[in-house]
Formats: structure tokens, sequence, C-alpha cells
């Protein structure tokens, strides 16, 4: 039975592929962690444990199941307006 009450993070990249990818995951202090490397990174961040939870299974370098499209492409077109980029750059 899965935790939800356990703070989790996922990263995910869109890049050069056709559709965006998992590529790292955490829990507990491994999920701080790698939270604080982003912020370091000036990375955007987004903070939803239900959208994590829906991410935990897929598997590390995994696309984002097809349910997902809609709500990862909202916040990817977020995280590249805050850097000022488009997709391709």
């Amino acid at each position: 039975m899965k935790d939800l009450n356990q703070d989790k993070s996922v990263a995910l990249e869109y890049g050069n592929h056709k559709v965006p990818r998992v590529i790292a995951k955490a829990q507990g202090d491994y999920s701080s962690i790698m939270r604080e490397t982003a912020r370091e990174l000036n990375i955007p961040i987004l903070r939803d444990s239900n959208l994590a939870a829906l991410l935990e299974d897929v598997e590390l370098d995994g696309e984002i199941p097809e349910e997902l499209f809609e709500m990862v492409a909202i916040i990817l077109s977020w995280a590249y307006w805050l850097r000022d980029k488009k997709p391709d750059e």
C-alpha cells in the first residue's frame, strides 16, 4: 500500500523527446535533497503531491502516461515561461 503522506518528488524532462519523461524520483529525505539541488540549479519546482503520486509508478526514463499529457503540458509550459524559453531551446 502506498504512503500518500510521505514526501515525494519526481523530475520531468521534455527536451528532445516526443513525450516528457521521468528522469528522477525520490522519497522522504532524498526528496528534500532533490528539491534543494533543483533550487541550486535554478530548475522550477512545482509541489503537487497528487501528480507525484500519479508519476511514481512510471519507470525512470519512462514516458509519462497519455492521461497525464495535458496536466504535464501545462506544468512544462509554466516552467518554460518562467525561464523565458521555448521547448526547442
